[in-house]
């Protein structure tokens, strides 16, 4: 449900698909992976820097694929 609703929000802001269905899809990946992370009894980060280095992670693993 998160996704769709992250993928309809691009494709109003002018994304075509697939592009908004795929970036949907990894911030999306990326929301979770974050939570994951923030949920963690250990953890000591706030979750706004989690979201934020999942995101960075995702840049520059797909900066390597180019």
């Amino acid at each position: 449900m998160l996704t769709a609703g992250m993928a309809d929000a691009l494709r109003e802001r002018g994304v075509p698909d697939p592009a908004a269905s795929l970036a949907a899809e990894l911030g999306s990946l990326a929301f979770r992976n974050a939570f994951a992370r923030w949920a963690d009894p250990a953890n000591e980060q706030g979750f706004a820097d989690l979201a934020r280095q999942e995101l960075d992670d995702l840049r520059a693993a797909t900066a390597a694929l180019a």
